[in-house]
């Protein structure tokens, strides 16, 4: 059976792959915005939803490659770009979290006064 339909000399690309990149963008915009803004606690909303955006590019870059690998399509730069970028700062976020909880839980003592000398 013949097609009229014009085949396409490019594979397609993969939409997750391009919505990997852009979560990877973002992540990176949102985080760096959210610490070198001077306005007061824009880092406690940037941090968290930076870190968030970070997991979800991650996921969706992983997600990407193997439905590029399996459907042979394209935008394997994408994937690994918004893998690169969000799951470095969603890493350095976890590893923030790790240590202050350790630090709470191994040197109790040495936080309290740190606690009570904090000022708004």
């Amino acid at each position: 059976m013949e097609s009229n339909d014009p085949i396409s000399p490019y594979p397609p690309t993969n939409r997750h792959s391009i919505t990997s990149l852009i979560l990877g963008i973002l992540t990176v915009i949102v985080f760096c915005g959210g610490i070198i803004v001077p306005i007061p606690f824009t880092s406690f909303i940037c941090v968290p939803v930076s870190s968030l955006m970070g997991l979800f590019a991650l996921i969706y870059g992983a997600i990407s490659l193997n439905t590029i690998r399996r459907k042979n399509e394209t935008g394997g730069f994408m994937a690994w770009t918004g893998i690169l970028s969000g799951g470095f700062i969603f890493l350095c976020m976890l590893c923030v979290v790790i240590a202050f909880v350790s630090l709470f839980f191994f040197a109790p003592d040495t936080v309290q006064p740190i606690i009570e000398g904090y000022q708004l």
